[in-house]
This record gives C-alpha cells, sequence and structure tokens, in this order.
C-alpha cells in the first residue's frame, strides 16, 4: 500500500477541518475533502479538542429523522 505524507497542516485545512466537524461530516467524508488520511485526520481533530461524533450515534439521528420526515411525506391511509 502506498503511503502519501502531505506535510504540515496549513490553516485553511485546520480551519476547513474545523468546520466539517461541526457540521458532523464523517471521518471519511473529511479525509476525502482534505485529501489526507482518515486516520490522520481523526489524530488530527482529536488534538484539536474537536473529535468527530460517534458513527453509531450520528446514524442513529439520522436514520430518527428520515423516518420522521417519511411519516411527514406520506398521507394518512383512509
Amino acid at each position: 500500500m502506498l503511503r502519501v505524507n502531505r506535510g504540515p497542516w496549513t490553516t485553511e485545512e485546520i480551519t476547513l477541518l474545523c468546520e466539517l466537524v461541526e457540521k458532523g461530516a464523517s471521518p471519511v467524508r473529511a479525509s476525502v475533502v482534505l485529501k489526507r488520511p482518515k486516520l490522520a485526520v481523526q489524530n488530527k481533530a482529536r488534538k484539536l479538542r474537536r473529535p468527530f461524533a460517534d458513527s453509531r450515534k450520528l446514524r442513529a439521528a439520522r436514520l430518527k429523522r428520515e423516518a420522521s420526515e417519511l411519516k411527514v411525506a406520506t398521507p394518512p391511509a383512509n
């Protein structure tokens, strides 16, 4: 497996990482946006004291939101 070392984090990358964490992006999505390995993104967020939310909690919240949207979208049966 090829190992890519991108070097030090820029101020813009750190700002973007913090924004992605606040918006609830996953570590995988943030790694794609920042073009860095997933573990590097997770470790940097943890060092900045802004860790990513637990993926299980995010998934549960997303499923709950989708279920409520589905209830609103479907008309009641008569």
